[in-house]
This record gives C-alpha cells, structure tokens and sequence, in this order.
C-alpha cells in the first residue's frame, strides 16, 4: 500500500479486515456513530485490548481500552494495512 485515506471512512475500505480476537501492533480499529452516521474514527491497536486514539477533549492522544462499554457499543471492525 503506498497512501492511507485522511479519513476514517475511507481508510474502512482499505486493508484486510482482521477479527477482533485476531487483533495485532499496528491494526487499525474503527468506531462506527460516534459524532456522526456510519464510520467516524479510527484507533491503532498497541496489544492488550489498548489501542491508542487522537481524541477531541483536553487530552488529545490517548490510550484507550477496547473492552471500556463506549468502544464496545461503538466497535465496528479492524483493518490490517501493513
């Protein structure tokens, strides 16, 4: 792959979807309603349920927990593009 859409609902069209048991380093995660319809934000899995997220309150990038009920409701599939 030579270039990653800028947005998350593009980057959901590219790569191989991965399940969610089947995570690894570097999967892309994705969150489907979470400011508007359909995908709308994008993580990157650093492994043990974690993936780390640019997020749009005081703490910018963040770690975060993919079991947190939030992310559960929100979780709409993974992506491998590397």
């Amino acid at each position: 792959m030579n270039n990653l859409p800028r947005v998350s609902y593009d980057m959901f069209n590219v790569g191989t979807s991965v399940n969610k048991s089947d995570l690894r380093a570097g999967d892309l995660v994705y969150f489907k309603n979470t400011y508007r319809e359909g995908i709308s934000h994008v993580g990157i899995y650093i492994g043990d349920g974690q993936f780390i997220q640019a997020s749009s309150g005081d703490e910018k990038v963040k770690i975060s927990n993919l079991s947190g009920s939030y992310y559960i409701q929100h979780y709409a599939g993974a992506k491998r593009v590397f």
